[in-house]
């Protein structure tokens, strides 16, 4: 039903799915981030960097913008309410919803990637294990953001508020909109400590042939843990 539902509506998948593609497009077809770069062990901006950066962008704005709007509009329609009184527990919905939403994550992954392959022709990357690990840890703290809005919000319009304003405060912090390299050096510190920070980072230094460092994962695990537990306790079926 949740899958019906989401192909029912799939306009609202246009921005995750297409966004990242801009934003590959848009470098990609500059001479200047397809350079080899020493900072990233001779692959080009557009692979190390780009690249992640689009595959991190998708799984921010589906766990902290469609996570929690979905959750806050069945509670709203009091869904979860007459749920509850079935024998469908009302956690078969979040299940259900969180794995629609990882089958729409991996899309536009999918698609940037197969975008930037076949069209920019970017080099695989280097620690495709470290790459995996990154992206499932950033899966699981997004995600849990996003409970977490859920959990608070009073309505859908407050969860897209709230999940649009965190989605561009992490962008914003962690590097989203420009290379931390340009950042003052104490804005730079803390977007290591963020969540989007975190990820990039995470998956920036296993494409170019490193690994996530501890400050990464710990980071990653702290967001999943702490919202994780804080969704769990502050959540409302009604």
């Amino acid at each position: 039903m949740e899958f019906r539902l989401v192909l029912r509506e799939s306009s609202r998948f246009y921005l995750p799915l297409a966004l990242p593609l801009i934003i590959l497009a848009m470098n990609g077809m500059g001479d200047g981030a397809r350079k080899p770069v020493a900072e990233f062990q001779g692959l080009s901006a557009l692979d190390a960097y780009i690249v992640p950066l689009s595959a991190v962008m998708v799984v921010t704005i589906i766990g902290l913008m469609h996570v929690p709007s979905g959750i806050a509009h069945y509670r709203r329609m009091g869904i979860l309410r007459r749920v509850s009184v079935t024998p469908a527990q009302p956690l078969m919905i979040l299940v259900a919803q969180a794995l629609i939403l990882l089958m729409v994550t991996a899309l536009g992954v999918a698609l940037a990637l197969a975008m930037g392959f076949l069209v920019f022709g970017i080099a695989a990357p280097r620690n495709p294990g470290g790459v995996i690990t990154a992206f499932v840890l950033s899966l699981c703290a997004m995600f849990s953001l996003g409970l977490l809005i859920a959990a608070l919000a009073a309505s859908p319009r407050t969860a897209g508020a709230i999940g649009l304003v965190s989605f561009l405060a992490l962008m914003a912090t962690g590097g989203g909109f420009s290379n931390r390299n340009d950042y003052p050096e104490w804005l730079a510190i803390i977007a290591s400590y963020t969540p989007f920070g975190a990820a990039h980072e995470a998956m920036v230094n296993s494409w170019s042939g490193g690994s996530p460092t501890m400050t990464n994962c710990l980071v990653l695990l702290a967001v999943t843990l702490i919202a994780g537990t804080g969704s769990a306790f502050a959540f409302r079926w009604e």
